[in-house]
């Protein structure tokens, strides 16, 4: 079944509100934190330690955390898999200037609190490394993002259109990051690194939107919208260094820098959604579209839509960089193997800070877009919604900004080259923004708490012999809440079928004749409170020759 025809036989979609939702996948990225849209972090060792980790850059997934730390390691293999659940609900407040119905706003404004659906998403990651000699090592890793990949929230609250659906109803998708690093040795102490990442994004990302701007709407004429971009080429670059100052202290640096996602794809519209009879299961008047066919799927003689392909979007990837220290007691009588970094065996313990910082404010819009005729105003219709037309511009404010933390970890090895148990914690200051707050991102403050261990197994009893790294680590993250419940409080539009309300108010150019960008609607439809709660587990094992 081709990608349309099942857009128009099954999935119920609209208006461009998918494109929030966008935003929260795009932003699972690759496996980083201070970043808005992850936590810290992908692996076993990184996620134990609370993400303090660059100095210590002692596994394959060096490759992407820390380049410099792949001078000295072992050839070895590693597969691991982070098991997360991020919980968010949404209690919305109606704005004062909403003057549509809506049957689950109470007297005061208040909405039912709804939360998206705990799901269990795997993220594995795959990595090996490659000693070429005693000061270079090569790295390749295959990282998807440190977030949850899904996030389902309800359609109908007791039989009614749900309060979130303006924001997110379901986001899906694989993001994937292969890494080509290199590490060197370049004088004794000083390490340096490098590494290459090709993303590739294919998303799916639902939401609603208002079919006709205008004042005393009602649900049931809600659009739901299903968009579905790709992006087979994000290009990366992450670099680092770490410099043994003394023999038991590292000093670490790393930084990443990135294009954004740039991915194209189209958008599935569905009108007359948000019916009590859909609700029930009875979908028979539900009128569905989709840009990917020439007649967007209107069944009229109309070629607007051309051969599909007529939607864009854009995120911008925030540039990071992190300082690291690291202090750590060796074994008596030095190291097992000169020559060969492996903390298990030759150290006692360790604990390392991390600064972090991440120029979240780099994404101040998710951008998407249409086809439209330059003015402003789109071209493209909405099967089912006489008049209604997709936005040229439907780009939704984020107005992050840049984020700061401070991540402390370490390992105490309770059996030399046998068992390691770890811990760690962090802080990341907030990057939201009151006026923009979203469900997408769990972007308030946040403090994690992180355990792990590391079991060896040895298939032989020479140091220079294979060894099975089985290890495992769990982190809870407490995201403070966001709360912007005053009603006449500024915040986030909804988008819109039509340009302007009044429609007297339409004019050339972007914006309608009061100042306000067309396409959205009079009031916000972010007010309230929301919080998140974080869990993951990361479970691997690791083999080195």
């Amino acid at each position: 079944m081709s990608f349309g025809r099942l857009a128009r036989a099954s999935r119920p979609t609209g208006h461009l509100v998918g494109l929030v939702v966008m935003g929260a996948l795009v932003a699972s990225r690759e496996a980083r934190a201070s970043n808005v849209t992850e936590f810290p972090d992908n692996g076993s060792e990184q996620l134990g330690r609370g993400g303090a980790w660059i100095a210590r850059a002692s596994d394959p997934l060096a490759t992407f955390f820390n380049p410099a730390g792949l001078a000295g390691q072992d050839s070895r293999v590693t597969v691991q898999a982070n098991l997360s659940v991020h919980h968010t609900c949404f209690t919305r407040v109606k704005a004062a200037g909403d003057t549509s119905t809506e049957p689950l706003a109470d007297a005061s404004g208040h909405f039912p609190r709804v939360c998206n659906d705990v799901e269990l998403t795997p993220n594995p990651q795959i990595a090996g490394t490659l000693r070429i000699t005693e000061r270079l090592g090569l790295g390749l890793a295959l990282l998807g993002p440190s977030a949850s990949a899904s996030s389902t929230w309800p359609d109908f609250v007791n039989g009614q259109a749900s309060p979130n659906r303006f924001l997110l109803a379901r986001r899906h998708g694989a993001l994937v990051f292969p890494s080509l690093g290199v590490g060197f040795e370049v004088v004794p102490g000083l390490r340096i690194g490098a590494a290459f990442q090709w993303g590739i994004a294919d998303l799916k990302l639902a939401s609603a939107t208002v079919a006709l701007n205008a004042d005393g709407g009602n649900p049931t004429g809600d659009v739901r919208a299903n968009l579905q971009v790709k992006d087979y080429f994000v290009p990366g670059f992450t670099a680092g260094a770490i410099y043994s100052a003394h023999e038991r202290l590292d000093v670490a640096v790393w930084g990443r820098v990135s294009d954004a996602v740039r991915a194209r794809g189209d958008v599935g519209t569905a009108a007359n959604y948000y019916t009590p009879a859909n609700a029930k299961g009875d979908a028979s008047r539900v009128i569905y579209g989709d840009t990917i066919f020439e007649d967007c799927g209107t069944g009229q003689p109309i070629t607007d839509c051309k051969s599909g392909g007529n939607a864009t979007f854009k995120l911008a990837i925030p540039a990071e960089a992190k300082l690291g220290v690291r202090y750590h007691v060796p074994r008596p009588g030095g190291p097992a193997r000169p020559g060969h970094r492996d903390p298990i065996a030759d150290d006692v313990f360790d604990v390392e800070a991390n600064l972090t910082w991440a120029n979240n404010s780099a994404i101040d819009s998710i951008e998407v877009r249409f086809p439209g005729d330059g003015q402003g105003n789109g071209i493209l219709p909405v099967s089912g919604i006489p008049g209604g037309t997709l936005p040229e511009n439907a780009d939704q404010r984020r107005a992050y900004k840049d984020v700061v933390g401070l991540r402390i970890g370490g390992d105490f090895n309770v059996l030399r080259d046998r068992l390691a148990l770890r811990g760690g914690g962090f802080f990341e200051s907030s990057a939201a923004s009151p006026q923009f707050q979203n469900i997408d991102f769990a972007s308030g403050s946040r403090v994690g708490l992180a355990l792990g261990a590391t079991v060896r197994i040895r298939t032989g009893k020479e140091p220079s012999s294979g060894a099975l790294d089985l290890m495992v680590g769990f982190m809870h993250a407490f995201v403070a809440d966001l709360s912007n419940a005053d009603p006449k409080a500024a915040g986030l539009p909804a988008l819109a079928g039509t340009q302007c309300n009044p429609s007297s108010n339409n004019q050339l150019g972007a914006t309608c004749a009061d100042g306000a960008p067309k396409y959205r609607t009079n009031y916000p439809v972010n007010l309230g409170t929301i919080t998140n709660a974080i869990n993951a587990l990361n479970v691997g094992v690791a083999y080195r020759f």
